[in-house]
């Protein structure tokens, strides 16, 4: 397909400049991927400079001005493009596309804004709602997501579309990787967490449910704690600090995204006991590497764990710890993976979008 005939795309986000990728991040980084690997688009770029750190550092600018009200249009010296693409919850002002797309990936800041860090809230609370009015189409990254948006600020149910986030290939591929000397986990098996340390994580579940567990399971499994310190994460690490009788926790801290793999795949078990997430992009991720999954019982984790993984009440470490006993003793269910995993594609996020983009024309003409 010749240039001409193909969408000008420009996506707008900070992955491309951050050394230590988040959820957010590696959705963009992830969606940017899918887009430079489709026929029907061509990235416009997303920036006049070409050094990262002069690019990242006006990314950053520009999104606390915007935060606060500026509006001259970034892309004012950028060429024309079809359709501008946000990937953290901003809708910037523009002035060379035709249509513009916000991803809105959770309101956190509105169901649980004591877990969200003050200045980060105050931002939220400001752009969220302008976003919503200011983006021709809304996307989110689950079914739950977007009957909530629609919900709360009530807008059409046409305006959202859903991407829900595939695993990366390389967390089917088998990894070599060294992962109990590079992080220094204790020899033997180990339950994993991967994620920042945050209140929704709701880690003190998983460290109370890990104590409950018998002095056998302790002994044979440790419990690895992954993922840099948010906020408001003192009195989680104040329980990570409890000595223990039987059983080790290991706090390997972040995590580069390369050795994620390895550390799924060489888990035993992975848990996430969030309390409310948009999708749950660890689950899946989990699921491809081979490694079973225990999780909060929240709707939205059963979009991104479907029937192949055991569900906890995320009130109640007992209930963690009984399913966490029943998920070593139950063999993983390979075919009830495949399918779960087959419904979740890049390809498919990618038509989803470009149909977005295609009806909201339609709509203009």
């Amino acid at each position: 397909m010749r240039n001409k005939d193909r969408l000008r795309l420009r996506i707008c986000d900070s992955s491309p400049y951050d050394n230590q990728r988040s959820g957010v991040g590696n959705y963009s980084h992830l969606l940017r991927q899918a887009f430079e690997g489709s026929s029907k688009v061509v990235l416009s770029p997303p920036r006049i400079f070409i050094s990262k750190k002069i690019s990242g550092y006006l990314y950053r600018l520009m999104e606390k001005l915007y935060s606060h009200g500026f509006p001259v249009p970034y892309d004012i010296l950028l060429p024309q493009a079809d359709l501008t693409l946000f990937t953290n919850f901003s809708t910037w002002p523009t002035l060379r596309t035709n249509s513009v797309m916000t991803v809105v990936h959770d309101l956190t800041y509105i169901n649980y804004p004591e877990v969200v860090e003050r200045k980060n809230l105050a931002h939220l609370r400001r752009v969220v709602p302008r976003s919503i009015t200011r983006a021709d189409t809304i996307i989110t990254v689950s079914e739950s997501m977007k009957k909530e948006i629609c919900n709360v600020f009530a807008i059409r149910d046409d305006k959202v579309i859903v991407t829900r986030i595939p695993p990366s290939p390389e967390f089917s591929i088998k990894s070599n990787k060294d992962v109990h000397s590079i992080y220094r986990i204790p020899a033997g098996k180990y339950f994993l967490f991967v994620s920042n340390l945050e209140p929704r994580k709701n880690l003190k579940v998983l460290i109370k449910a890990y104590r409950l567990l018998p002095v056998s399971i302790r002994n044979t499994y440790s419990l690895v704690i992954a993922g840099g310190k948010g906020w408001k994460f003192e009195e989680t690490q104040a329980l990570i600090d409890e000595p223990l009788d039987v059983g080790t926790v290991c706090q390997v801290g972040f995590v580069d995204q390369s050795d994620l793999p390895a550390l799924f795949q060489k888990a035993s078990l992975f848990v996430m006991p969030s309390l409310y997430e948009g999708f749950g992009m660890p689950i899946v991720e989990a699921l491809a590497s081979g490694c079973k999954v225990v999780a909060s019982d929240i709707p939205v984790f059963h979009e991104s764990g479907g029937g192949a993984i055991h569900y906890a009440n995320p009130h109640d470490e007992s209930d963690f710890a009984s399913k966490i006993i029943h998920a070593i003793k139950t063999p993983l269910d390979n075919n009830a993976v495949r399918k779960h995993l087959a419904t979740l594609t890049w390809d498919s996020n990618v038509e989803t979008i470009l149909d977005g983009y295609r009806a909201t024309e339609d709509l203009k003409n």
